[in-house]
This record gives C-alpha cells, structure tokens and sequence, in this order.
C-alpha cells in the first residue's frame, strides 16, 4: 500500500493559499486602479464652465462705461447670461435690482450674472457673426481647475482688457492679440475661432458702490489687480476666483475681412480692441455654491452646477 508522503499533505492547501492571495492583490489592484481613476476624473472636472446663449438681439448698450446715460451709445455689444438687459427702457441705467432674480441663458440657471463683448463683424458689409458658444469659465485665484478663491461680491462690475485669439485648443496656431489666420480648421468646436478675456483676480477688500443716478462707472476696476505671478500685488491681497471669458465663431478664414465694432473707437482694425464685461447679478447663495462644489473641491460637483 503507498503512502502518500507526509509533505505532499501540507502542499495542496498552501497552492490555495497562494491562488487566493493572487486573487485578493489582483482584487485590490483593480480597486485601486478605479480610485485613482476615478479621482483623476474628477479632478479633471473640477472647474466651472457655464455655457450661455446670446440674449437676443444686440445693442450699442454699456451698462458699466456708459452707465445711466441714454440712448445708444459707444460701440455694439452683445450679451449673454441675464436676459433683462434689452426689455428695460434704457439699459444703460440699468442696476443690481434690475438683474438679480431675473432669467438668465445660462445653463446654471443661478448665473444671473451679465456678460457682453463687442461684435465681432465683417469690416466691409458690418454683418456681426453669431457666437457658436459662449463659455463662462471660473477656477481659482491662479488659474487652476482646483484651489482657492471668493465668489465676486454682489453687484461687482469689471471690465477686462487681457485678452488673446486663437483658432481654438485643437489647433496648433500660436494665441495672438490680433485676429489670427484660421484657415486650416475646421470650424467645429475646438477648431474655429475664438475669442478669450481674464479678468483679475486679487481684490483690496473694497467693497461695491454704485450710486443708481451715477454716470459712467468703472470704480471697481481700480479695486483689483491681476496676479502676479504665483502671488497677489502688494494692496490686493484677497484671492478671488478667475474669471475667463471665451466666445466661438463659426469662422475659419484668414481674418483680415473681421473686425471688432471697438475697432475704430480705439484706433485699431483687426480686433485688438477685444475686452469684456462683467456684472456681478449672481443668486449670491448660487455662487457660493458654485465655488464651493466646482472650484475648491470641498463640494460634491455636479455638470449642472459646474458645466
């Protein structure tokens, strides 16, 4: 009679042990890998960027520089976000009262807030192009998708001049200040030509004042400062959110038959006049929220919120 060797015994159940381990490190591994997937993913995400439409029509309305004068004056602007702007009897006297609560053609429908541009035309017929997309993007202070930063204050208006074009992310063609050849894209989103304006985003502390009989008002300018840097300029030390605006057109030529209708009012032809406005009409507990779930990562994001 044979008789099976007493370390044969113990073998079998230790090559069970061994395949079980594998099995757990394999589990585990794959479990990590999903996390880190997973983080990686929302980290990705985690920045604002609220899609809004036209309002309709245009108008040569400044509710900032032009502020409680009437009739249309200075150059053609188009709007986006609140949709108040052009059903008030004179827009340019407009104030917080007048937006707040109103609708907005943003997708996140707290955005109540007022963005306008000028119109991108063609110089020889003054036809405006209408945008393919107008994104409102905010991250933190120093411009990354995660990190620190206050909501506006209520009623913040600013006007931004730091802009540069390209013919969009997908293409190899260099930003400039001036309107760039796009004639090897293809005019889809990511390769057409767009338009970006950053506002600043280091503030002194000094909070909103605008009187509603006050003529012409761009005090909050001189209360912000952009970033130097990795760090805020001396007498600007809180730390805002960013705010960029972007604007594609369904353009792929070589842009010299394009103009801005800023243009001529500040000397120039071939859209370096290019700058943005902001007014600050946001559901205060709607922006708050916004920061707190797509900029600092201290939320829960979610794409209606946060794009």
């Amino acid at each position: 009679m044979r008789h099976t060797p007493r370390h044969a015994a113990v073998a079998l159940p230790s090559r069970r042990l061994q395949v079980i381990a594998m099995v757990m490190a394999a589990t585990l591994a794959l479990i990590a890998t999903s996390l880190v997937s997973q983080s990686r993913s929302q980290s990705a995400q985690a920045l604002a960027k609220i899609k809004c439409k036209q309002t309709t029509g245009t108008g040569r309305f400044d509710p900032i520089v032009h502020h409680d004068e009437q009739g249309q004056v200075g150059h053609n602007h188009q709007f986006f976000g609140n949709n108040a702007w052009l059903s008030l009897s004179n827009p340019n006297a407009a104030n917080l009262s007048d937006l707040q609560g109103k609708g907005t053609n943003c997708e996140n429908p707290k955005d109540t807030a007022g963005y306008w541009v000028p119109v991108l035309q063609y110089t020889a017929t003054k036809k405006a192009l209408t945008p393919q997309a107008f994104t409102a993007y905010y991250r933190s202070w120093d411009f990354k998708e995660t990190g620190e930063g206050q909501p506006f204050p209520a009623d913040t208006r600013l006007v931004a001049e730091k802009h540069d074009w390209s013919c969009g992310q997908y293409m190899s063609v260099p930003p400039s200040q001036a309107i760039p050849d796009c004639t090897g894209a293809t005019g889809k989103p990511g390769s057409t030509l767009t338009a970006h304006i950053d506002f600043p985003s280091c503030w002194n502390g000094v909070k909103p004042n605008h009187p509603a009989s006050q003529v012409g008002d761009t005090t909050d300018n001189k209360n912000y400062a952009y970033r130097v840097g990795k760090s805020c300029p001396s007498g600007f030390p809180i730390k805002m959110v960013a705010l960029r605006e972007t604007i594609s057109y369904p353009y792929t030529g070589k842009g010299a038959d394009l103009e801005l209708s800023s243009d001529a009012e500040h000397g120039t032809s071939d859209g370096q006049s290019l700058h943005a406005d902001f007014f600050n009409a946001w559901d205060t507990a709607g922006f708050a929220s916004m920061v707190k779930n797509c900029i600092s990562g201290t939320g829960t994001f979610t794409t209606t919120e946060c794009g």
